[in-house]
Parts: structure tokens; sequence; C-alpha cells
């Protein structure tokens, strides 16, 4: 059987891919709204002589593809080359804006790190650096045109009251720190990516390793169990046995037998009705656990019937103690689909636990409700009641609380672990509330199925 059972839908890298494309294009519509306000303000505020128009033409050029940006994001098959293609745009965007601010002598030329560092995170080392090229491409391509007045230079007077752009050392230096500068930043901004994914990677391996090594303690634990299950079955049928040999010998079916020995047939008969009782114990609690089909077929059951019925066959115990028995029950039936032997387990564990741990004329008191969503029934009662720390540990196998081996020596420890995991199955929920000396209140819902 193998244990290594991932889903693996997307990786965290495209996942984190698919985040930051929407960061990038969210960061595009800022660009926008900032190259609009800051050109108006240079121009009407500042009074430097920019050329709006085309400033503008390429703003809502930076516009459109955004929004075409925004409507592929949801359609795309590779988010890396949906990148590349966002930033190999933004690139030209980008030159064209520098060429109408000043070219080489603009500002806005220092803009290109920033789209170094998005490259470095969106794209894997070598497109990053294929991209970092190509900018540089771009801009010492402006910078040579406008140098042999190819294409003409826009000058920014106010900035720069005499033109530097046709001056070859000039031209040469911003070269220079260009190349260096966007280099050393694709290289800085990689390296630093590059550890964060390599982190990333091993903690994924290692969640992996997790993830395996507990399907493999499950696959054990379930193997454990089941085996549990097949030796407790087994021990069953010898036991019911020998209980019912004892019971032929001490009603007198094998012949007169002394005192003594009715005396001992007897205790070896309680004990062998105690192991019975911890063997059925084992096999529902199993059952739950690991699944095992219960003989017998959901059925349509009236809870309000069932707790009648589970009353009706203690009554013998809720007599010799004296108790008080209220039952509040709906006007109209409160059905389940539920196993019979299910709901049977779960009531009579819980009311017996009720007359088990009520002192003489105490009071139980049985509610049902109904609503549109849940059938709740509530078990209260003037017993013993739970402490705040074993309140926290009722529900683990083979547990019983101090004062409950004091009121009652005999008991598996098994009935809460029964009772919690079959409630589960059934999609329900338990809840149990209790103060020391004063009582324990028991509150058991089930999805509602209405007829």
């Amino acid at each position: 059987m193998p244990y290594n059972t991932h889903i693996h839908e997307k990786s965290s890298l495209e996942k984190e891919l698919v985040e930051s494309l929407s960061r990038f294009i969210n960061l595009r519509w800022i660009m926008v709204i900032g190259i609009f306000v800051t050109s108006k303000f240079a121009k009407f505020g500042l009074g430097i002589d920019l050329p709006i128009i085309p400033i503008f033409i390429v703003t809502f050029c930076i516009l459109i593809f955004n929004l075409i940006c925004l409507y592929l994001q949801k359609h795309v098959k590779s988010y890396e080359s949906f990148a590349n293609l966002q930033i190999s745009v933004d690139w030209i965007a980008l030159v064209f804006l520098v060429h109408y601010t000043g070219g080489i002598e603009s500002p806005v030329i220092f803009y290109f790190i920033f789209h170094v560092i998005i490259s470095a995170i969106l794209l894997s080392e070598k497109k990053c650096y294929l991209q970092t090229s190509f900018a540089l491409i771009l801009i010492i391509s402006l910078s040579i045109l406008e140098y042999f007045h190819v294409i003409p230079h826009v000058h920014i007077k106010e900035l720069f009251p005499n033109p530097v752009y046709d001056n070859g050392l000039y031209l040469l230096s911003i070269i220079f720190f260009s190349v260096t500068s966007l280099y050393i930043s694709a290289y800085l901004a990689t390296s630093v990516n590059n550890r964060l994914r390599k982190r990333e990677n091993e903690i994924v391996t290692l969640k992996n390793e997790i993830t395996d090594a507990y399907n493999k303690l499950e696959a054990i634990d379930r193997e454990k169990s089941e085996f549990t299950y097949k030796v407790t079955h087994e021990l069953r049928s010898p036991l019911s046995a020998i209980q019912s040999l004892l019971k032929s010998i001490e009603e007198g079916y094998a012949g007169e037998i002394s005192e003594k020995a009715r005396d001992l047939v007897i205790r070896s008969e309680k004990r062998t009705s105690f192991l019975i009782t911890l063997v059925n114990g084992l096999l529902d609690l199993i059952a739950g656990k690991i699944g095992k089909p219960k003989e017998g077929d959901i059925k349509l059951i009236d809870i309000n019937i069932a707790v009648k019925n589970t009353l009706h066959l203690m009554q013998e115990k809720t007599k010799a103690k004296n108790l008080k028995i209220i039952i509040k029950t709906t006007p109209e039936p409160s059905y389940l689909n539920i196993v019979p032997d299910d709901l049977d387990i779960i009531l009579t564990n819980l009311i017996d636990n009720s007359v088990k741990y009520t002192e003489q004329e105490g009071t139980i008191s049985i509610n049902s409700t109904i609503t549109d969503k849940e059938v709740k029934l509530e078990i209260s009662d003037t017993g013993i009641g739970i402490t705040t720390e074993d309140l926290n540990k009722i529900f683990n196998e083979f547990y019983r609380s101090k004062n409950a081996k004091v009121a009652e020596l005999r008991g598996t420890g098994l009935g809460m672990s029964i009772v919690k995991n079959l409630i589960k199955q059934y999609g329900g929920s338990i809840d149990v509330q209790s103060q020391i000396e004063k009582g324990t209140t028991v509150t058991i819902s089930f999805p509602i199925d209405k007829q």
C-alpha cells in the first residue's frame, strides 16, 4: 500500500507567482495615476516644460495594457511567460517615458532598477538576467540614437539648462553605471530570492516527509486496531460459552453442588460477565475507530421512543435507588437515521452512567428538543459530578475518574469513548458539563432527518 498520498494541486511557487502577478498589475494602476498626477504637477505646478501629450499617450497605452492583463490573468496557462510579457512591455513603456522626459538626462531612468527587482521576484534567475539585458539594450539604444541625432532629443531646460546628452564622456558614464547598477541589482535580488526559494523547498520537503510519516503511523494504527478487533471478536464466543456453562452449573443443570462450589461458580460467572462486557466495549470502540460495518441497517428511529425503551430496561436499577426520573420529550417524533444498535449503545451508556453515579433518591432529567437543523438530547443528574481535571479526560479510552472508582468499583472506562466515536460517525456532537457533588449534564445532538 503506498503511503505517499499527497495531491499536489499547484506548487507553492506557482501560487506565489499568481499572487505576485496580481500585486504587479495593481502596482501598474498606481504607476498610471502617479505618472498622470506627477506630469500635471510638473507642468502646471512647477512650470517644467514637459511634452504632456506624448506622456499622456504612453500613460493611456499602459492603462489599456493593464486592462488586457487583468482580463488575461484568469485565462493564461503559463504564468511565468505572462510575467515575461508584462515586464518586456513595461520596459518599452518606460524607455518611452525616459525619452519624453529628457532621455539619458531624465531622472525616470532610475525606475529601471525597480523593474529589475520585480523580474527577480517573478522570474527564474536566467530570465531575470535576460530581462535586465533587454532593459540595458533599450537604454543604450536610446542613448546612442539621441547622441547621433537619429531621434530628436527632448530637452528639459528647467532640469538641465545645458544639454549633456551629446557629451560622449557623459554618455559612456551613463552606460557604464546603468550596466553595473542593473546587473548588480539583478545579482543581489536573485541571490536573495534563490535563498528564500531554497528555504521554501526545504519546508515543503519537510512537510511532505511529516505527512508521509503521519500516513504510515495511521496505517500502522489501523492495522493494530484491525488485529485487536479480530482477536477480541474471537474471544467473545468462548467467553459467552463459558458464561453459559457457569450459569448452567449455578442453576443445577449439572447436578447438585456444594455451597462453597456454588459460591466459586457465581464469582467466576461475574468475572466472566465483566470480561464479556469489556470485550463488547472493545469491539464497539474499535469498530467506531476503523469504520467496521455494524450488523443491521440504518433505520428511521424516534429518539423519544428509544429513550423510553432504554429507561424501561433500567427500571429495576432506578427503583432500587428510588430515583426520580423526569422526561420531557418533543410533542412530535424526533427522527434519526441511525443503526438501532448504535443508538441503543449511546443511550444505554449515558443513562446507565447517570443511574450508576446518582445517589439514593436523586433526580435524572432527560429533555429532548428539535430544531430545523438538529435533534438534541440533554441528560442531567444530581450525581457525584466530575472534577475539572477529570472532565478533560473522560473521553480517553479506559479512563475512569477517581470519584467514579470509589462510587462504583466495576467499570471498563470505555463507555464515553464508544459514545463519542459513534456520535461522530453520524455527524453529531457531545458536550459534558459537570460540578463535583452537584451533578452532570450531557448534551448530544444529531443532524436532523425529517420525514
